[in-house]
């Protein structure tokens, strides 16, 4: 412990001697360790923490497997055999997610909510903080209008009150009674059936009605507990206690087979897909945060190599002090010990300043990650994080230090002789070049990255989504069912809001779709063409359904390709109707014009539709996805009771909010209008997720090639610093100051252009696990990789002309002044 206790006392003074160094190492370090330590936390809370169910490990979701969708939501009739028949489940809960409006106490207001099954808290396993959560019932006693809210709602909207137990709350034009207020770290996502990331949590449920099954779509008459066509449900399991997942596939299975016999028409093809429930929430968010976890570790690295740079230089002056030690009997292991002592303290105070970066920055890491990532609301600074920085600033004491004692614990008497005697100490020097190549091959790494995910990004943006998104301003309506309880109301309706909107001042044309590009759809109908033999279960075809009122396609900038758009005299009382996407066109009437043909859309319970106008393509999916096949039914023909509208405005669409909403109040006062955004937002949230990656890639590449450049200089000019006397007779022999700077630019550019092959070697290999994450853009591109590496080039050249040019300066005379 004294030398211990020594060891630090020396430290700390010679750390304090050389303020400078210090403090450009300190910061060097500590930036990075900033960066390093923020986005772990992100990556402890999204991937590493469990989720906040017990045994979350047995919690899975079902969903129904197609042949071109392997995950896709339940039929009501198919849930309830899948819990009759499955044996490897304790429990299977059914849940969908529905928009609820809530008014009373306060402006009315648009909530996020899941109708769920009674068992689904149970399932989960969560218990209510206040209150409690549904109980099973019997299923004849029939729906009760009870509800359990949110934390967050409970605090945001009800103010905390602990009296809300027992309390009517309006939804739906509706009371429902508060039973329970969950705990504030439950937090279930919206879960849909793509892999990608789910969306925002509810912030209340619902119980479902008698039969356990969510009615989401249906008018609240409806029973589909029969249904196999109509599927909308999420299915959620906890498996038995030692039934592994291979086990359940196998059963699950069979139960496919089973029912896919006794209902081949619905059920034809048709299988069942288990994912576990923290997969599915985590979606594909794990290349994202492991790339920029890898992208921030090598700034990491080339900031050590940097670090270690300077103490090699460090170790090289006290090459002398270091062979007096040796003399008066100083072992090696003690000297390499002290040597460590100086970095690890170096480390530690560079982790520290870190650490509070990474706090102070936090807010600032979120505001810019993607909502659509999971668990963000769990992202802190947790034991975990806390225990990532120590290992951090350890690590990269003993990283960045170890080299240098090794060289300078090294006793060098002759070194030390020569040095005395005016020749060069030498030492180090192969070491230091070692570390700027791999300074340098890192950058080039990280740079070719960052150029891959902005060129992909580029590309995504330049994709043509099939509308105008300038001067466009979006919002969505959703009817209560109790006031507004058949598809004639709902439709009329919607059409008077469109025809008071388009009267405001600033509004150009106004319209009203199901759903909105770029937000996915997933109401899809199998399409029928009179006069062709109907089609069997392998030969279906389906078409998203959308339901418009005129003037959608004029307000979207969605141009009429052929025939009409829908109008005004669409009406129940005129012939129906229905207006097909160029996709749905070519699918369906290959090589013939499609109006004037007579369509089906649904069952045989459905009427025919006269095919009146074909419309351009619009990515409903993102920008990524192919187009698909859409039919548009008119509104006041057939309605739903949740639409969203556009309004093409002549100014800033956001100056127009206001106006809007006193117009949707002067029609229903007790109407929450949703959020309201302009379609520029709603394409540019498209693109958040890989926006974000890419910039921040781009970031840390940037600070790594700046790092690079400055490792460089660094290393070049104490390199010139030491050829001084060589310099100088070279001078003094006639060499003139363009030989000079051509021999210094020379061994930099070695060094660097040494750095930038083993770069490209690492990037051809590493650059391919990018390869989920690009659009358009190959992982091994040649133009990113030339250009990158012709970059690097140009400033490993910058870098070493400075300290080059300089050495072109020696007064010979100087030089050679000790001679």
């Amino acid at each position: 412990m004294s030398d211990i206790t020594q060891d630090l006392r020396l430290a700390v003074r010679m750390l304090a001697k050389h303020r400078a160094f210090t403090v450009v190492a300190v910061l060097t370090l500590a930036l990075s360790i900033a960066a390093n330590t923020a986005i772990f936390s992100v990556v402890n809370a999204v991937l590493l923490s469990p989720l906040p169910f017990p045994e979350q490990d047995r919690l899975v979701l079902a969903w129904t497997r197609l042949p071109s969708q392997p995950r896709w939501t339940v039929a009501p009739a198919n849930f309830l055999d899948w819990r009759a028949q499955g044996d490897v489940f304790e429990e299977l809960a059914a849940f969908s997610h529905i928009g609820v409006s809530l008014s009373g106490d306060g402006a009315p207001e648009r909530l996020r909510g899941a109708s769920v099954s009674a068992n689904y808290f149970q399932v989960l396993g969560v218990r209510a903080a206040l209150g409690s959560a549904f109980q099973p019932v019997a299923e004849e006693t029939g729906p009760r209008h009870v509800v359990v809210l949110s934390h967050g709602l409970w605090q945001r909207r009800f103010g905390a009150d602990p009296r809300i137990i027992g309390r009517d709350v309006r939804l739906e034009d509706r009371d429902y009674q508060v039973v329970g207020v969950m705990p504030e770290r439950f937090t279930l996502p919206n879960i849909g059936p793509k892999t990608s990331a789910p969306a925002d949590a509810p912030e209340l449920w619902i119980p479902a009605p008698s039969h356990d099954i969510p009615q989401l779509g249906s008018d609240g008459t409806l029973d589909l507990s029969q249904s196999r066509s109509t599927t909308y449900l999420r299915v959620l399991g906890r498996l038995k206690p030692g039934v592994t997942m291979e086990r359940a596939s196998a059963a699950m299975g069979a139960i496919a087979q089973r029912l896919e016999q006794e209902y081949p028409a619905s059920n034809v093809h048709s299988g069942i897909t288990l994912v576990p429930l923290r997969e599915q929430i985590l979606g594909d968010v794990r290349p994202v945060l492991w790339v920029l976890l890898a992208a921030v570790g090598l700034v990491m690295a080339i900031a050590c190599a940097n670090v270690a740079n300077l103490f090699l230089v460090r170790a090289a002056a006290r090459r002398q002090e270091m062979t007096v030690r040796a003399a008066l009997g100083a072992g090696r292991g003690r000297m390499i010990r002290q040597l460590l002592t100086e970095s690890v303290l170096l480390g530690l105070l560079a982790g520290a300043l870190g650490l509070i970066v990474a706090v102070w920055s936090m807010d600032v890491l979120l505001s810019l990650i993607p909502a659509e990532l999971p668990r963000l609301d769990e992202v802190r600074v947790d034991a975990r994080v806390l225990a990532f920085a120590l290992s951090m600033s350890l690590g990269t004491g003993i990283l960045f230090g170890l080299l240098p004692a090794l060289q300078a614990s090294r006793p060098d008497l002759d070194g030390v002789l020569r040095q005395a005697a005016g020749g060069k100490l030498a030492g180090g020097g192969r070491s230091r070049g070692a570390l700027v190549v791999g300074e340098v091959a890192l950058a080039v790494v990280l740079l070719i990255g960052a150029g891959l995910l902005l060129r992909s990004l580029w590309r995504l943006q330049d994709v043509d989504p099939g509308f105008r998104q300038e001067s466009a301003l979006t919002w969505t309506l959703a009817l209560p069912k109790e006031k507004y309880p058949d598809e004639a109301r709902q439709g009329a309706f919607f059409q008077q809001v469109v025809e008071h909107v388009s009267m405001l001042p600033g509004i150009r044309s106004a319209g009203a779709v199901t759903d909105l590009p770029l937000g996915g759809a997933d109401i899809w109908f199998d399409l029928e063409v009179e006069g062709r033999a109907p089609a069997t279960p392998e030969e279906r075809s389906s078409v998203g359904f959308q339901v418009v009122t005129p003037g959608y396609f004029e307000s979207l900038g969605i141009p009429v390709r052929q025939g009409r758009d829908v109008t005004s005299t669409d009406t129940r009382e005129s012939q129906p109707v229905v207006v097909l996407n160029e996709t749905a066109a070519r699918l369906h009437f290959p090589g013939t014009d499609a109006v004037g043909q007579r369509v089906r859309v649904g069952d045989a319970s459905t009427p025919w539709l006269t095919v009146v106008g074909v419309v351009r393509d619009v990515r409903y999916d993102g920008p990524t996805q192919e187009t698909r096949p859409e039919a548009y039914l008119p509104a006041l023909q057939r309605s739903l009771f949740l639409m969203s509208f556009v309004a093409r405005t002549e100014g800033d669409p956001m100056a127009l909010a206001a106006s809007v909403r006193s117009a949707v109040a002067s029609l229903d006062k007790d109407l929450p209008v949703g959020v309201m955004r302009t379609m520029e937002q709603r394409v540019t949230e498209s693109t958040a997720r890989p926006r974000f990656v890419s910039m921040l890639v781009a970031v840390f590449a940037v600070l790594s090639l700046l790092l690079a450049s400055v490792g460089l200089s660094g290393v070049m000019a104490y390199t010139a610093r030491q050829r001084t006397r060589e310099i100088g007779i070279r001078m003094a022999l006639g060499a003139r100051p363009s030989d000079v700077l051509r021999m210094v630019l020379s061994q930099g550019l070695r060094l660097a252009l040494g750095g930038v092959a083993l770069g490209l070697v690492g990037a051809w290999g590493l650059t391919r696990v990018l390869s989920s994450l690009l659009f358009g853009v190959s992982a091994t591109d040649p133009v990113v990789f030339g250009s990158l590496s012709l970059l690097v080039a140009v400033v490993a050249l910058l870098a070493t002309w400075l300290p080059a040019h300089r050495a072109t300066r020696v007064d010979p005379q100087v030089a050679l002044r000790s001679e």
